[in-house]
């Protein structure tokens, strides 16, 4: 009996050890998903796009990726979130609005030898002689999207700062164009034309009301949310714009002609650029990114504090949760104010 008891003993402690072992594996390997998961208002973050991360997914699977679908956000050409393709460089850019996205515009514009990479009119895709993602069929989209002889790059930034930075250029600076374009727009979608328009300098204003209502503007909807969960794992490049100009030559020097076998930085990069994107005639001769024209200049990193209060700190932390807390994009912690700062205001 002493034995059968040990025996059942021994099996009991075996069980319970194993399974906690489990346990604790499966938190630690999940533990990330399951943090933006609970962090931010899953609503809010429904609102654009990203979910509450159940698929989430680190590792690309490329014995069995994901088929490129009509309907997914890199590939609808009526959306904004459809990526630059440059087949010479084997490269597929995606453009994120306040992190520099005028510039790369300009970069691979420029980099197809076109002369219209300067001057006024580089939003226009006419003028830009650029490949995008949706040019291709579903199945050339598909393989540019999962073959390993592709680089998929983004350049992220930190929410905190880039929507303070799409506040102080949209909204701010443009005031004539934000009553014109966004007031009404904001107003159809049951907001309060004059309200928007009293408060258009009020940036608490701006988070609570026009950057919910109107969730799917480029220039202010999460990073995480342009491009498919599916597709976040078979981005191979993901640099931070805290260290815009030397993530941009690692980046350019990383990624080579199928043609000559010369890097991007050493084609266009290196020299001849300068603060006026739009002098043609004095392009300068400093390197790409080491001087940022003037007229994208916002300052919003210098500014934070004086925009931001804890509330609106923590609004930002939980409505672009997807951003700030998952995987792939590994910002530095930014905390503007500690625990008890609600004093201050």
């Amino acid at each position: 009996m002493n034995q059968i008891q040990k025996l059942i003993g021994f099996f009991t402690l075996f069980a319970v050890v194993f399974f906690t072992a489990q346990f604790n594996s499966k938190s630690t390997e999940y533990n990330i998903s399951k943090e933006i998961e609970i962090t931010g208002d899953q609503d809010a973050m429904c609102s654009r796009g990203s979910g509450a991360h159940d698929s989430l997914e680190i590792t690309p699977n490329y014995e069995h990726p994901p088929n490129i679908e009509l309907s997914d956000l890199i590939y609808n050409p009526s959306r904004n979130t459809v990526p630059i393709v440059n087949e010479e460089y084997n490269t597929i850019f995606f453009l994120v609005a306040k992190a520099a996205s005028s510039e790369w515009i300009r970069f691979f514009t420029r980099l197809n030898s076109s002369p219209l990479w300067c001057g006024n009119s580089i939003h226009r895709k006419s003028h830009q002689g650029l490949k995008f993602l949706s040019d291709y069929s579903i199945e050339e989209a598909t393989e540019i999207m999962t073959s390993k002889d592709w680089t998929r790059a983004i350049f992220v930034r930190n929410p905190k700062a880039r929507i303070l930075s799409a506040f102080l250029d949209k909204v701010l600076a443009h005031e004539s164009n934000f009553i014109r374009d966004k007031c009404p727009s904001y107003a159809k979608l049951g907001g309060d034309y004059d309200e928007c328009v009293e408060k258009k300098d009020d940036f608490s204003f701006f988070l609570h009301n026009i950057t919910t209502t109107m969730n799917k503007n480029v220039h202010w909807r999460s990073i995480y949310s342009r491009v498919d969960e599916k597709w976040w794992p078979y981005m191979n490049y993901v640099a931070n714009m805290e260290n815009l100009q030397g993530d941009a030559e690692h980046f350019l020097k990383s990624i080579k002609s199928n043609v000559s076998g010369d890097s991007a930085w050493n084609r266009i990069g290196r020299t001849g650029w300068g603060t006026n994107e739009r002098d043609c005639a004095n392009l300068g001769d400093s390197a790409f990114l080491s001087k940022k024209d003037t007229r994208h200049k916002t300052n919003a990193k210098d500014k934070l504090r004086k925009y931001y209060n804890p509330d609106l700190e923590k609004f930002i932390e939980t409505h672009y949760a997807d951003d700030l807390n998952n995987p792939f994009f590994h910002f530095t912690e930014m905390k503007l104010y500690d625990e008890g700062d609600e004093e201050l205001i």
